[in-house]
């Protein structure tokens, strides 16, 4: 696992085994899925299974990636990833596409889950090993792959060839040896190879979608601009209020659609997307004193 994406899925009903989350995980690269029932959320019940259940199996991934959570923003987390050697990256608020492949995921998981779990909805956490089984063993769409191809060398035998039987294989019967092992390795190398040719095919074709439907801008240092903030304020309604907030001092580009942005009235500052920002145009004074936004945020995005 050279990138691994997590995140933490619930709260669902307690089960009998006391579990209301689900810990996540994805290898970008194979696309092996990993989940895990957890009683709490709390960064370190999140650290030990993450150990345990991954790093123990896998071994240490290159980087981690993942929302800004406190559990996986915590200075437990931030620990754990500097002894194992490991970068932590995430991503902005609010922009759920920076860790598109886990979100997925987590909304297969929640259908499947939907649909084997009882009428009590206690059971779900005994549910998931099965869950995994299939997306494991399902070809994906973007390598053309099954993840346990890419990640095993080889396809999973499933209950369905206890009944129809298992297809042939090249190996002849041969016993595990210094052959097998060359095979083995060729096979990995060959799948590895195809399935790098089939991600990048993807992308290209996701890019080219994306790109022509985005209107986004570049913003230079010191540029003023809206923030879009859609969060809830107490004892306001939202249906009434505005979700931009500016304006906002760009201090820096730190990616290609990522800023340092300074917000008002504390001058926090925040990493955000390209996608939540527009331009800030100036404001201007109406009859009563007030002053109102010459443009909106809504109108200068048209």
């Amino acid at each position: 696992m050279e990138r691994l994406g997590v995140d933490i899925v619930g709260p669902f009903p307690t089960t009998d085994s006391g579990n209301r989350w689900i810990l996540t995980a994805m290898d970008y690269f194979t696309k092996w899925p990993e989940a895990y029932a957890l009683p709490d959320q709390e960064a370190a019940t999140v650290a030990d299974a993450l150990v345990g259940g991954i790093i123990s199996r896998f071994g240490v991934p290159q980087s981690i990636h993942s929302d800004q959570g406190r559990n996986f923003e915590s200075r437990v987390f931030s620990e754990l990833c500097r002894r194992l050697g490991a970068e932590k990256t995430r991503t902005t608020p609010f922009h759920p596409q920076s860790d598109g492949l886990v979100e997925r995921f987590n909304r297969t998981l929640a259908q499947q889950l939907a649909i084997v779990t009882s009428k009590h909805q206690r059971d779900w956490d005994t549910h998931l090993p099965f869950i995994l089984m299939a997306c494991r063993s399902a070809v994906q769409e973007s390598t053309a792959c099954s993840p346990a191809l890419l990640m095993l060398g080889r396809e999973l035998r499933t209950p369905a060839e206890l009944t129809f039987g298992h297809p042939p294989d090249n190996d002849d019967g041969v016993l595990p040896g210094p052959n097998y092992v060359c095979r083995l390795q060729n096979r990995l190398e060959a799948a590895h190879t195809f399935a790098r040719e089939q991600l990048e095919n993807a992308w290209v074709c996701q890019k080219r979608h994306y790109d022509s439907r985005a209107r986004g801008r570049h913003f230079g240092a010191g540029e003023c601009v809206w923030l879009h903030n859609p969060t809830r304020k107490k004892g306001r309604c939202p249906k009434l209020d505005s979700a931009w907030v500016g304006p906002c001092l760009v201090i820096e580009r730190v990616g290609e659609v990522t800023y340092w942005v300074e917000v008002p009235p504390r001058s926090r500052k925040v990493v955000v997307h390209r996608g939540r920002l527009a331009p800030y145009r100036g404001r201007k004074t109406v009859g009563n004193g007030s002053e109102v936004s010459d443009v909106s945020p809504r109108e200068q995005s048209n």
